[in-house]
């Protein structure tokens, strides 16, 4: 799950990210977070910095498992620059630990979007209004 969907979740007027999510935690439904994503999280808040860190911690976390997990996080940056497309390492590091993990991505971010048309990436469908 990208940063993008905890944004929105934590927001004063959640959007349909944010209301799928609450919905996961409320049925249980599995999810997992990678590091880098709870840093972007962690890194933005400016209150309640403890509580957010225990509330975030109850997810398991799928992180990368070596070298070639970076490996592939710089193949998917190449292919996406050599196609013209824009990404950041984080985003080509959190695209190369779903496709490792056979993950989908929960995300609003739209260079995923991108990373899925290059590479497969599965993406977690948001529910229609």
């Amino acid at each position: 799950m990208d940063s993008s969907v905890w944004i929105d979740f934590f927001s004063s007027a959640p959007g349909r990210a944010g209301d799928e999510l609450r919905r996961m935690i409320k049925d249980a439904e599995p999810f997992a977070l990678t590091g880098v994503v709870v840093a972007e999280i962690l890194q933005g808040l400016t209150r309640d910095i403890t509580r957010m860190e225990q509330y975030l911690s109850q997810w398991e976390m799928v992180e990368p498992r070596g070298f070639r997990t970076y490996r592939e996080a710089a193949a998917i940056f190449r292919l996406a620059r050599s196609k013209g497309v824009s990404l950041t390492t984080i985003d080509a590091l959190i695209a190369a630990i779903a496709l490792e993990h056979r993950a989908s991505v929960f995300t609003l971010d739209k260079d995923f979007s991108r990373i899925a048309r290059l590479t497969g990436l599965p993406l977690y469908p948001l529910p229609a209004p």
